[in-house]
């Protein structure tokens, strides 16, 4: 309920509202701003609790009136096993002067796909199997525990994940990105930040404009970028599978398996090349380049692939 605020205060209200659901879930939660939480209940009801605040705005105090009828009337329809909540419009539910927020906790049935989205405001995820898209115009996105596939993005923000179990696709204009095990292919980019991934089941495409890369137990294909930035990579190079390495201003440091067999191409604009496995060269090889065979491949076909280029910096395999 509403709550009267002293003199420059802000009006903060709530309400609460329960939805029987059966089969398949599809929710999709729309705030301006606010933060937005979903997470695993029990049984066949979505459970929604929000929070109204109201604060000073450009033209107007705030109104316990505007905020009591959103209490009332809550921007929140069911069709079947689908729930939508609305974002105020300005101009029509609230008005262009006004500071209004509505944040939201929902708990939801497991066989749930999730569509969220905030202007400005944090979004949490989790223990859902129905997949997840996530935006946020500023604000952290978290997900744990997501069957099925994520995509996430914010203008600014974190974006932190734990178990997903599709392919992802994570976006920030600046923040870092940070996980553990995608058990499809990881696509990531951040234009300011580092990115920090464990496990990834089927490789992945990464792109940081500023900050480096700390990926441990990869496998698949992967193609690693950075700006600027040092990129780590530990896991496994095997079969037919490439990994494709470079940044602009930093180093590439390898960790790989003793029984790693691979063709190698390794290049530094600026930097030394260092190799702690057994090396056939084949081909040139100069101070800055070194191309051959990394491993014994005991005479039979080689079909990985490793190219790592540092334009400033050293390149270390071990």
């Amino acid at each position: 309920m509403a709550v009267n605020p002293a003199h420059g205060d802000d009006v903060v209200g709530s309400f609460h509202r329960t939805f029987n659901v059966s089969g398949g879930v599809t929710l999709d939660v729309s705030t301006g701003s606010g933060s937005i939480s979903i997470t695993r209940g029990e049984g066949k009801t979505i459970t929604v609790d929000a929070t109204i605040r109201q604060s000073d705005g450009w033209f107007a105090s705030p109104d316990m009136g505007r905020v009591k009828q959103i209490e009332n009337n809550p921007p929140i329809e069911q069709t079947g096993n689908a729930v939508v909540i609305h974002t105020l419009r300005k101009s029509v539910d609230f008005g262009w002067g006004d500071h209004l927020s509505i944040s939201y906790v929902i708990t939801t049935p497991v066989d749930t796909q999730v569509r969220a989205h905030s202007g400005s405001g944090a979004i949490d995820v989790g223990g859902i199997t129905g997949g997840a898209e996530l935006e946020a115009g500023s604000g952290r996105l978290q997900v744990s525990d997501v069957g099925g596939n994520l995509r996430a993005q914010t203008g600014s923000g974190r974006i932190s994940f734990d178990r997903v179990s599709g392919d992802a696709r994570l976006s920030t204009g600046s923040g870092s990105i940070e996980g553990n095990e995608v058990g499809g292919r990881l696509s990531a980019s951040t234009g300011s930040g580092h990115i920090s991934v464990r496990r990834l089941d089927h490789g992945g495409d990464l792109h940081t404009a500023s900050g480096g890369m700390e990926l441990d137990q990869v496998s698949g294909d992967l193609e690693a970028r950075a700006s600027s930035g040092t990129i780590r990579v530990g896991g496994e190079l095997a079969g037919q599978h490439r990994w494709d390495l470079s940044t602009a201003s930093g180093g590439i440091r390898l960790s790989l398996p003793a029984q790693t067999v691979a063709n190698v191409r390794l290049d530094t604009g600026s930097g030394g090349i260092y190799i702690n496995h057994p090396v056939r060269t084949q081909g040139r090889i100069e101070r800055h380049h070194w191309e051959g065979v990394l491993g014994e491949s005991g005479g039979g076909t080689v079909t990985a692939t490793l190219d790592a280029h540092a334009a400033s910096g050293s390149i270390h395999v071990n």
